[in-house]
């Protein structure tokens, strides 16, 4: 491999690392209000709070789906990298 295509394969490993770690921020974020909300519930044990927990569950689920979504098409990128890296540099640069 040439000096600039591994440059580039760093560079392109270093923007997938940066969007997975945004992916799994993204993700920590609604699992953590998830845990509080359930919690909180759980506290206070009426059937609105339940209600309520519920509600905001299911937010909270549509949010890390986005996340994980997102982080799927992380991994497939570098994946579909991955195999024009192994076909060959003139496919590589086709591509």
């Amino acid at each position: 491999m040439h000096e600039s295509g591994w440059v580039c394969e760093q560079r392109a490993c270093a923007e997938g690392m940066k969007d997975m770690t945004a992916a799994l921020h993204d993700l920590c974020q609604p699992l953590t209000t998830l845990q509080c909300r359930l919690e909180i519930a759980e506290v206070v044990g009426t059937e609105q709070g339940y209600r309520e927990a519920v509600y905001l569950g299911l937010k909270e689920c549509s949010r890390m789906i986005d996340a994980v979504a997102v982080m799927r098409e992380v991994i497939h990128a570098a994946q579909r990298e991955a195999e024009l890296e192994a076909l060959g540099p003139t496919v590589a640069q086709a591509g």
